[in-house]
């Protein structure tokens, strides 16, 4: 049996659309598994180098093989993360260093805080209390309390 039959197609890097974020999560870890099992490894852990920087505040190059193929692995993590950020968000994270930071950046900007998902039910939960439409209103009534609420 030929070896390329045993290959897995990947196709294009799913897009993050901000209201599904948590599934993106999955979908983006996955196709970042199947694409390079190192890629992700490094998204959770880091850079190999841990990320250290000299002088200038710049890293410094790799100087052997080994080196350089992590380092290309790393660029790829982050390119590819940043290639499954919508065009409207591109300015908010194009200058993250590393593909953890980026992803830890996208988590907090997307996910929240525990207080700020839980402050967030909290206003949802207040707001459909405040919608609800008694049995004897119509819609219009509905609309126009809502109205009143917002207005």
């Amino acid at each position: 049996m030929d070896s390329s039959s045993d290959s897995v197609l990947v196709s294009k890097v799913p897009m993050l659309k901000s209201n599904e974020f948590d599934m993106w999560k999955i979908r983006i870890k996955q196709y970042i598994l199947l694409t390079n099992f190192s890629m992700w490894d490094i998204i959770e852990n880091g850079p190999s180098d841990g990320g250290k920087m000299d002088a200038e505040g710049k890293r410094p190059p790799p100087k052997t093989d080994g080196e350089k193929k992590l380092r290309q692995t790393e660029m790829k993590a982050l390119s590819t993360l940043l290639l499954a950020i919508p065009n409207e968000y591109q300015h908010q994270f194009y200058n993250c260093s590393d593909a953890q930071i980026l992803w830890n950046s996208l988590e907090k900007r997307f996910s929240g805080t525990k207080s700020t998902k839980r402050n967030q039910k909290a206003i949802l939960k207040q707001q459909y209390e405040n919608f609800m439409s008694t049995k004897n209103e119509s819609m219009t009534q509905t609309c126009d309390r809502f109205n009143k609420l917002i207005g």
